[in-house]
């Protein structure tokens, strides 16, 4: 059979089911682009034919050649998101981007055919894939990045029967899916008049009007997989409420470019001239919204997981409409972690809170082939393992050990069970975590196994054993290798141009089964690397991450020292991130001691310029486990400041240093409560205004704050015997 008739085969079952239908052809890079040449010509052919407003919508991803329809390289395929394709070549000789694959697969409607372009299955594992340089860690060359994500993929392709594939020495297996009967509501006949395509986007829509204009404190959380309308649903609500009077919609999410659905969709249902939409629908980061407090009449929050629990627990207090929306399987990340976590804040803040699950797409029928396929290669709908049946366990009796890619890729439940734990526990897991993952020169994965099934697991880097010829150009900033997160900041930002010598392991994160955690189970499985590490000769344990309360209380339980801060909030988390460190060695826990004291020195001068709005909880934390030495000293010409301050007799200004020291102090050796501990932090350490603290403690100005502070210092040094 040849390319032509294979396509104008699977065109046809296409449009008569609705579906969308893949071809893949396999084999060298020249046959395979001419098999897509066919391909093309087939279907401009049949737009040459067709009828009127018959334009086939065409896109080939790769980026070598010129195929006569419009080209794109695979990481500028986020360009036509939002946009709807009838053919789609994607060109896997010039990499396979496994988040651009499943990103661009979404924009193909129904009747469209998406053709996949690889070398030969059997040699896949073995081809020198240009996207290895993103995996590769250094001194790893490009060629020596492992091939197990590709034999997987190589591996499903074969047996998959939601693809046809046709391979160069002739091999034809053609697609065995069953056939559906065509939905009414997605024939692409407008369901709400030239706006929804079905009718739960309609509902959704007709919620968020429900958001707008009724009570109070009644939240909507939108959720759907990905190619579900659900962003455009809020660009169809809000154009139409700003059509309705609304004056102000606040826009808030991860990242602006995600949004960008939602304002086009308003742009295109509101009547307002675009210089007014602009002015009335905005967007603003979730870290601004927080500190800015701007007034709305309806905050929507898209893709909500991928932020904090503490910031939507602030937005929940701080706007009385508000829509939250995520996507729960997605090539971009997943919300099932969101949906389950933020429902216990919901339940107590706001009970007469709303949901809706959009199940239907709005470009194909349910149980379509490809995204059959794309779920299943990319584990979009992994989830952990089921363990309501199984016996709870002391945390010692839960098995240890350690995961090889071998292992995985022979065992697609495991690795299910794996990407399942990941996705759920972290929104921002996406596609090309699980080649990293598998591929990862530097990448270990550990474990905890209850009769078989994972209940945990941890994923490390190893990290450092730079050579002593790049010491001083990473301590320059002059140059920078692939990988070693750890060594190369401890080395540039730290200043410890040694540190890229020693052989350290970096946790990239850890994830506990939902139904096994607060039992012991995440330190368990950190005790057993960390043994593994030393029995390995490792200089270092350490890690990098978001800083929360939760976070640094678990990892100081864990023996880990904090050494650095980020100066500013990661885009994504709205967090600083910082970095802790355990010894091993004498070699490493003499690192850690030096780390430990250039952050102990630099810390109290960094929260006045630069962590000036770093959070009071984080900072009491920090403050009790860098060792803090600098504490108030016994001396009269201190107990003087101190006696003359708080009796009223000096300012605040002349006794600064004094008050400084022994606040430091309070707050690491005794038990304040929240308002002592934010008036502590915030005046003394962070040096804000008298006007801005004043606020913060809903106090009247300056002179109460000042009082207080009195009272709060006076009660301390009676309590000490000082006076």
């Amino acid at each position: 059979m040849t390319s032509a008739t294979i396509i104008r085969e699977l065109q046809t079952q296409a449009h008569k089911n609705n579906q969308r239908r893949s071809l893949v052809f396999a084999g060298g890079a020249k046959w395979c682009r001419q098999q897509a040449d066919i391909a093309i010509q087939e279907m401009m052919g049949q737009e040459a034919v067709g009828q009127e407003n018959n334009h086939i919508v065409s896109l080939y991803i790769g980026g070598q050649v010129d195929p006569g329809i419009p080209v794109l390289a695979a990481n500028k395929s986020k360009q036509w998101l939002g946009r709807e394709l009838d053919f789609l070549v994607f060109d896997a000789h010039c990499g396979f981007d496994v988040d651009a694959f499943g990103a661009i697969s979404g924009t193909l409607r129904a009747g469209g055919l998406m053709v996949l372009l690889v070398p030969e299955l059997s040699q896949w594992s073995d081809f020198n894939d240009p996207e290895h340089k993103r995996i590769q860690v250094y001194p790893q060359t490009q060629e020596q990045v492992s091939g197990y994500y590709l034999e997987r993929l190589a591996q499903l392709i074969k047996k998959t029967d939601a693809l046809s594939l046709l391979t160069e020495s002739n091999e034809y297996r053609r697609t065995c899916w069953p056939e559906a009967t065509p939905v009414e509501s997605n024939n692409y006949k407008a369901f709400h008049p030239n706006e929804c395509r079905t009718k739960e986007q309609a509902d959704a829509v007709a919620l968020v009007h429900k958001v707008a204009r009724g009570h109070r404190r009644r939240p909507l959380v939108l959720t759907a997989d990905r190619g579900r309308g659900k962003s455009a649903a809020l660009g169809i609500a809000a154009g139409q409420l700003l059509n309705e009077g609304i004056q102000k919609i606040i826009v808030t999410a991860p990242a602006k470019s995600s949004t960008d659905v939602i304002f086009q969709y308003a742009l295109e249902c509101c009547d307002l001239e675009s210089e007014v939409v602009d002015q009335c629908l905005v967007f603003i980061a979730p870290d601004e919204l927080i500190r800015v407090r701007p007034e709305c009449d309806l905050l929507l929050v898209d893709e909500a997981a991928a932020i904090p629990a503490s910031l939507l627990t602030e937005l929940l207090h701080q706007y009385s409409r508000i829509v939250f929306s995520s996507t729960i399987h997605g090539y971009e990340g997943t919300g099932r972690g969101f949906a389950i976590r933020f429902r216990k804040v919901l339940d107590a803040k706001t009970p007469q809170w709303r949901s809706l699950h959009i199940h239907q797409p709005i470009r194909w029928v349910d149980n379509d082939p490809l995204e059959a396929f794309i779920f299943r290669a990319l584990l979009l709908n992994a989830v952990p393992t089921e363990v309501q049946n199984l016996p709870k366990l002391s945390v010692n009796d839960y098995e240890f050990r350690q995961l090889t890619s071998e292992e995985l890729i022979g065992n697609e439940s495991l690795l299910t069970e794996l990407f399942g734990l990941l996705v759920l526990a972290h929104y921002q897991t996406r596609p090309f975590d699980l080649r990293h993952i598998l591929d990862g020169g530097n990448i270990e994965v550990s474990g905890l196994f209850q009769q078989g099934h994972l209940v945990a697991t941890v994923l490390a880097a190893r990290e450092g054993e730079i050579e002593s010829d790049l010491v001083e150009p990473i301590w320059l900033g002059q140059r920078r290798v692939r990988g070693h997160l750890l060594p190369q900041s401890l080395s540039n930002h730290v200043g410890m141009a040694d540190a890229v010598i020693l052989k350290g392991l970096r946790i990239i994160r850890i994830a506990v089964h939902p139904d096994r955690q607060q039992q012991g189970l995440g330190s368990r499985l950190l005790d057993a690397v960390r043994q593994q590490a030393m029995n390995d000769q490792y200089d270092y344990l350490g890690t990098s991450f978001g800083a929360t309360t939760e976070l640094l209380r678990f990892w100081s339980r864990s023996y880990l020292i904090p050494v650095r801060m980020g100066m500013t909030r990661e885009a994504s988390s709205g967090t600083h991130s910082v970095m802790m460190l355990q010894g091993l060695t004498h070699k490493g826990q003499t690192l850690l001691n030096e780390a430990q004291a250039r952050f102990r020195q630099q810390f109290h001068w960094l929260l006045m310029e630069g962590l000036e709005d770093l959070e009071v909880g984080i900072i009491c934390i920090l403050l009790q486990h860098i060792g803090y030495t600098e504490v108030y000293e016994e001396g009269p010409f201190e107990q003087k400041d101190l006696r003359s301050y708080i009796d009223g007799l000096r300012q605040y200004d002349c006794c600064m240093g004094s008050i400084k020291a022994y606040c430091m102090r309070l707050l690491v050796s005794e038990t304040l409560d929240a308002p002592q501990q934010q008036l502590l932090v915030t005046k003394v350490l962070q040096n804000q205004s008298w006007q801005r603290v004043a606020g913060m403690l809903n106090l009247p100005g300056r002179k109460q704050v000042q009082q207080l502070l009195r009272e709060t210092i006076s009660e301390r040094v009676k309590r000490s015997h000082l006076s």
